[in-house]
């Protein structure tokens, strides 16, 4: 097992776009890089680069970030991947795990694994038309567990940089434990490096996951970053501060992503959108998160909102992250989001 860890931010819809990926860097050590969420393909004779915001280099300074890419559409895929190359980015990963149903329905993210010949004649045309390298997220199929097999002999046909995996269906969305038996069959038929996304809430859930699966080249991690930032820095045994330096941080990250809210923001509405949403899981770093997290879903103008949140991060009790408790706190938000 080598000593090298590397710890990726999970692209997460509506959380994880470039002012919270700015301030997590910024204020938390031990992501090595991010995949931004995705970018929805939209078939056009013009490629329109205002899609492309959440992705410009001046709003990504803080950490390596690796563009996401969403749909069928060869055409509209290439030419995303060439707007991106000119931005600077190297790198890009194709999403063949989004759940949502709504998507799958038109043969996207889930969707397409029922079709690994689609997948096939995409990869066929993309990977030579493009400079970038490509990796691939997924889960173990739309529908079941046996439609990954064939989708993995398509994918080691070609020169994928990597295969990360969520080992639950499309369809189960978060209702289920994620499958660590059934990943366990899928290793040795990979070719390429693979990396682990799923249910990873706590050092101890990583360092058991470690343990099991020391082939594993990278680790992904989504809802459990969002409910404790501090957990990167816990699966590289950065030595953890006290609880009076924790709260502090966690005060001056919440401030931070704040403002970088504030720089991109359209609207007082956006903003405190923005800031409840994530505190649907900022909430459970406290010991009342469930009735801290009701207050604030109740306010509907932003000066209370920022007084209330000011209050909750100066007075509320703070649970000590080196105890280390198992479990995810911000389950309310789990099937809302976005994830492959």
């Amino acid at each position: 097992m080598s000593d090298a860890i590397k710890i990726i931010l999970a692209p997460l819809h509506g959380y994880t776009e470039a002012p919270y990926r700015g301030a997590l860097a910024k204020c938390f050590a031990g992501f090595d890089e991010a995949i931004a969420p995705f970018i929805a393909l939209s078939p056009a004779e013009r490629f329109n680069p205002v899609r492309l915001r959440d992705l410009k280099p001046s709003r990504n300074t803080n950490l390596t970030v690796v563009p996401q890419i969403l749909g069928n559409d060869v055409t509209s895929f290439i030419q995303t991947a060439l707007a991106l190359h000119d931005m600077g980015y190297t790198r890009l990963n194709w999403n063949l795990g989004c759940p949502k149903r709504a998507i799958a329905a038109k043969q996207r993210g889930s969707g397409l694994l029922p079709h690994p010949e689609l997948i096939d004649a995409i990869l066929g045309k993309v990977i030579p038309s493009i400079p970038q390298q490509l990796s691939v997220k997924l889960r173990l199929g739309r529908n079941n567990r046996e439609e990954i097999f064939p989708v993995i002999e398509v994918l080691n046909k070609f020169p994928i940089e990597s295969v990360i995996i969520h080992p639950r269906t499309g369809v189960e969305m978060y209702s289920k434990k994620a499958d660590f038996e059934y990943f366990a069959t899928l290793l040795p038929l990979i070719v390429h490096p693979v990396i682990y996304n799923g249910d990873i809430f706590s050092a101890g859930d990583f360092f058991r996951l470690r343990l099991r699966f020391p082939s594993v080249r990278g680790w992904m991690v989504g809802r459990g970053a969002l409910a404790n930032p501090f957990l990167a820095e816990q699966m590289k045994r950065i030595t953890m501060p006290d609880t009076t330096e924790q709260r502090d941080r966690f005060s001056r990250f919440i401030y931070q992503l704040q403002e970088f809210y504030v720089e991109g923001s359209r609207s007082k509405n956006y903003l405190i959108n923005c800031l409840k949403d994530n505190w649907g899981f900022f909430a459970f770093r406290f010991s009342n998160g469930g009735e801290i997290y009701q207050k604030l879903s109740r306010v509907q103008t932003l000066g209370k909102f920022l007084t209330l949140q000011t209050s909750i991060l100066t007075t509320e009790e703070w649970i000590d992250v080196r105890k280390d408790a198992s479990g995810f706190y911000g389950a309310k938000a789990g099937n809302r989001m976005l994830e492959g």
